[in-house]
C-alpha cells in the first residue's frame, strides 16, 4: 500500500505538500498540485483517516447496526443516517445483526477497533449489559427504533404504543372480533410496546384479551409463516393478524396461501411497516407508517450533537406514526 512519502517522491515534492493539497490546508501552486495528484492516481494512493484523526482523536466514522438490511424500512432509516453524517463529512460502517446478540458483540467489537467516534444502533434481544457498558462509558451512542429498559442514553423510536392501538381499532371497526399480533421478542420495546398498544384497543372495545393470539416471533418472514400456521390452528383462529414488520407480514400471507385462505375476505392482514410495493401489487395490505427516513436522520442529528457535546442531557426523541389504509381499488392515507 502507497505511503504519503511514495506519493512525495513520486511527485518530487515535500510530504508537506502532499499534506496540503489532500487536505487543502494551504496554498500550493497549480503546477506542484498537479504532480501530487498525478502521483496520487497513478500509486492509488488512500489517506489514513485513523492517522490523519490522531491530532484531534477522531475518525470521523460511525457504526450502525441494523437487524435485516432485506427490510425496507431499514433501508430507509440508513439512508437517514447517512444523509446527515455526510452533511458532517462522517462516513458510516453498516453491521446486519439479523436480531442475534453474538452478531451484535462481533460488530461492537469490531467498531471499537476501527475507533468509530459513535454508535448508531438497533439493540438486539439479550444484549442490554454489553450495550449498557457502552453508554457507562461515556461512548456516544444513540438508540434508534427499539429503547433499552433502564439505560439513559439519547434516541429516536416510534410510538409503537400507538400504532398498535391504531392498527387494532381498524380491524375492531371493520368488524373483527378475534385479531392475532405477530410480534418480534417481547424483551424488546418495539414488540412490548405493539402488543401494549394491542391491549388498550381490545379492552377499550370489550373484547377478550387473549394470550393465545399472541405470537412471538424474530421479526423473519419464516417467523410469521409459523406464528400464523399456530393461530389458525387455534380452535377459534383469528380473523385478522397484525404483523410485526414487512418481513413478517410476508410470512403471514404465504401461510395464507397454503391454508388457500385469502386477504382480507378470509383473514385480514395488516402490517407495522409500510413499502412502495404494495400499493402496486395485491393484496391490498393497510400499514401503520412511521417516517423511516426522518427517524435515521435525526438519530444521526442527535449523535453529532452527543459528539460535540458529550455531557448534554439525553434526548428521546418519539415520532408518531399514521395508519395507511387500502381496500380492494382503492387507496386511502
Amino acid at each position: 500500500m502507497a505511503t504519503i512519502y511514495d506519493v512525495a517522491k513520486r511527485a518530487k515534492v515535500s510530504t508537506y505538500t502532499v499534506s496540503a493539497v489532500i487536505n487543502r490546508s494551504a496554498y500550493v501552486s497549480p503546477e506542484l498540485t498537479e504532480r501530487v495528484l498525478l502521483a496520487v492516481k497513478e500509486l492509488d494512493y488512500t489517506p489514513n483517516e485513523l492517522a490523519r484523526g490522531l491530532p484531534t482523536r477522531k475518525t470521523r466514522t460511525i457504526g450502525m447496526l441494523i437487524p435485516d438490511i432485506a427490510n425496507p424500512f431499514y433501508g430507509k432509516v440508513v439512508r437517514g443516517v447517512e444523509d446527515r453524517l455526510r452533511e458532517d463529512g462522517y462516513s458510516l460502517i453498516l453491521g446486519n445483526t439479523y436480531n442475534n446478540a453474538e452478531h451484535q458483540t462481533r460488530y461492537l467489537n469490531l467498531f471499537r477497533a476501527k475507533q468509530t467516534d459513535g454508535f448508531v444502533l438497533f439493540p438486539s434481544a439479550g444484549a442490554e449489559q454489553e450495550i449498557e457498558r457502552l453508554v457507562t462509558a461515556k461512548r456516544p451512542v444513540v438508540f434508534v427504533g427499539r429503547l433499552p429498559k433502564a439505560i439513559a442514553a439519547d434516541s429516536v423510536t416510534a410510538d409503537n404504543i400507538k400504532g398498535g392501538r391504531l392498527v387494532t381499532e381498524y380491524l375492531v371497526k371493520q368488524g373483527h372480533k378475534r385479531i392475532a399480533i405477530a410480534s418480534g421478542q417481547r424483551t424488546l420495546s418495539a414488540s412490548a410496546d405493539r402488543i401494549n398498544g394491542w391491549r388498550q384497543a381490545l379492552r377499550k372495545a370489550k373484547l377478550p384479551v387473549r394470550d393465545e393470539y399472541i405470537g412471538e416471533g424474530d421479526w423473519t418472514a419464516e417467523s410469521g409463516r409459523t406464528l400464523t400456521h399456530q393461530f389458525l390452528n387455534l380452535p377459534e383462529p383469528p380473523t385478522a393478524v397484525f404483523a410485526a414488520n414487512f418481513l413478517m407480514m410476508t410470512g403471514v400471507l404465504r401461510a395464507l396461501r397454503e391454508r388457500n385462505l385469502t386477504c382480507p375476505d378470509d383473514v385480514e392482514v395488516v402490517s407495522s411497516d409500510d413499502s412502495d410495493w404494495l400499493d402496486v401489487f395485491g393484496p391490498p395490505i393497510s400499514t401503520v407508517v412511521t417516517d423511516s427516513y426522518a427517524m435515521g436522520y435525526q438519530a444521526a442529528e442527535l449523535l453529532l450533537k452527543r459528539i460535540e457535546k458529550p455531557g448534554r442531557k439525553p434526548q428521546n426523541v418519539l415520532l408518531s406514526p399514521e395508519l395507511r389504509v387500502r381496500k380492494k381499488g382503492v387507496q386511502q392515507i
